[in-house]
């Protein structure tokens, strides 16, 4: 991840033993996401607000957000 816009979220899926939900991270263009050491509670939409603040304090609006997580779904490049 170098100079790449980030944006944190979680899905719904990514969750410990105890049920609490993943800090996940897209970076812009980068295929794929990094996970994290770090998990947000038990409850999907207060680890998603959670997600939501930490990208507004980087400057990612929800929309922007949206945006990089999108772009880590494309290939880099078409294998032919």
């Amino acid at each position: 991840m170098q100079n790449e816009r980030i944006a944190f979220f979680v899905l719904e899926n990514q969750v410990n033993d105890k049920g609490e939900f993943r800090a996940l991270i897209a970076a812009e263009g980068t295929r794929g996401y990094y996970t994290t050491d770090w998990f947000w509670g038990t409850d999907f939409a207060t680890a998603c607000a959670i997600a939501d603040a930490k990208n507004d304090r980087m400057g990612i609006s929800i929309s922007e957000a949206f945006k990089i997580i999108a772009s880590t779904m494309k290939p880099n490049e078409r294998r032919r």
